[in-house]
């Protein structure tokens, strides 16, 4: 792999502790949510997790649709939801579900691009076999 960037975040105290990237650019305080036992008041992973994966999912999408020449308009979203449970085997287990919209492209057109960029979106490779990820076009 040709490395095109780095980022390096350090957390400290886990889900209920602070953390930073080294380029100060963020820096947050995170609170175990109530249904790991915490009082459910801050940010968790999961925030920090949707937020990225939307962000990503939506550079590919339009990457995917540059390549095929269609302009996606300005308002076009990805919705991110990110939902943690626990398994049979009491391990802890993340699903995905990416939610399209883009106003004025054709709903059958929009599924194949979402397709598409789940194929290219970093986060999509990277969780690939290991978390479920439903994609929906709304």
């Amino acid at each position: 792999m040709k490395v095109l960037d780095t980022i390096s975040a350090t957390t400290t105290g886990g889900r209920d502790g602070k953390g930073q990237t080294s380029d100060g650019k963020l820096d947050v305080k995170f609170s175990l949510m109530k249904a790991l036992g915490g009082k459910g008041e801050g940010i968790t992973p999961e925030h920090l997790f949707a937020q990225g994966y939307s962000a990503c999912f939506g550079s590919a999408l339009q990457y995917v649709a540059g390549l095929k020449k269609i302009h996606l308009p300005p308002d076009f979203s990805i919705t991110a939801k990110v939902a943690i449970g626990q398994t049979e085997d009491n391990n802890f287990q993340l699903e995905v579900e990416l939610t399209a919209k883009a106003p004025g492209i054709d709903p059958a057109q929009l599924e194949e691009l979402i397709k598409t960029a789940h194929t290219v979106c970093p986060y999509s490779r990277a969780i690939k076999g290991n978390v479920p990820v439903k994609l929906n076009v709304a």
